[in-house]
């Protein structure tokens, strides 16, 4: 019976990993700006995970994201402190490309200067609205597990956000 709770217990934590590792990791950069520093944030993110699952039930998936996004917000900005440099990098963690589906150059060139664009203009946004951003479009958080993971209330996640993509789509388009 033991082995079949640790089985069980080793599965959730490699599901847990191969779900939320890679958007934690672009989430750390932003405060440590170096991707290394940052998987070893994520590291130490995961580690604090099997230490909260051996104190308590499994964290729901309900609350698991939000737990990660905070526990590696707060390992990463204390390293940042550690190393007086938190500033917030510029754009580079959203420097994912949207692979364009048409065809023509024309077309996929147009795409790659509005993304080039995009990302000159989110680098322009405060600290708290790039990370709201991520948190929404990367993370796939709502408002509320935002609020929980920056310590920001509802209403104030809402208005940063709202703020951010008005800011966006004025010098955009």
């Amino acid at each position: 019976m033991n082995d079949e709770l640790a089985r069980q217990r080793d599965e959730w934590l490699r599901n847990a990993i191969d779900q939320h590792e890679h958007m934690l990791v672009r989430y750390a950069q932003q405060f440590v700006h170096d991707t290394d520093r940052a998987r070893d944030v994520v590291q130490d993110t995961f580690m604090k995970l099997v230490d909260q699952d051996r104190k308590h039930e499994r964290l729901t998936e309900k609350h698991l994201t939000k737990w990660l996004f905070r526990v590696c917000r707060n390992r990463a900005i204390d390293i940042a402190r550690k190393e007086k440099r938190m500033k917030f990098a510029p754009s580079e963690q959203f420097d994912e490309r949207i692979e364009s589906s048409a065809a023509a150059p024309d077309a996929a060139a147009l795409a790659e200067e509005r993304q080039e664009t995009l990302l000159s203009q989110i680098a322009t946004l405060t600290s708290n609205q790039q990370e709201v951003l991520r948190l929404k479009f990367h993370g796939g958080l709502s408002y509320q597990e935002i609020a929980d993971v920056t310590g920001l209330t509802k209403t104030n996640v809402g208005f940063i956000l709202h703020t951010a993509i008005t800011k966006l789509r004025q010098t955009v388009t």
